[in-house]
């Protein structure tokens, strides 16, 4: 599994300056290319990118993916499980599940789904 890392790409972690960020697309690339190769190399069958709750992180996720297995000449499947962080139905960035999608579905996932940060009571209508 690929986790999320403690950096968002997309929100600043500093209220008083909402332009900064604390972390790069390329560094999320260079460190999600680090756990691929140590995945692949143990021998996993499948890659799963979790919870995801920043799309522009899980874009980095799978950047690193189709970049690694694409320079190595491999195929693994590859998962993804995004998180809805309230009962608006959208991700912490602020995308609905369809946003989502349309953000993520050229890498033509395996599968995508929702863990279940709301609960199943309140993930339910979420769709």
């Amino acid at each position: 599994m690929l986790g999320p890392t403690s950096r968002t790409a997309s929100i600043s972690p500093d209220v008083n300056d909402p332009g900064f960020r604390n972390v790069s697309f390329d560094e999320l690339v260079a460190c999600y290319t680090e756990c691929v190769r140590g995945l692949v190399d143990g021998g996993v069958d499948l890659l799963m990118v979790e919870t995801v709750f920043d799309t522009l992180n899980c874009k980095a996720a799978l950047f690193a993916i189709d970049d690694y297995l694409g320079r190595h000449g491999l195929h693994v499947p590859v998962m993804v499980s995004g998180t809805i962080t309230d009962a608006s139905g959208r991700t912490l960035s602020g995308q609905t599940t369809e946003a989502f999608w349309n953000s993520i579905s050229h890498a033509r996932p395996f599968s995508v789904g929702l863990n279940c940060a709301l609960g199943a009571k309140d993930l339910r209508p979420v769709h």
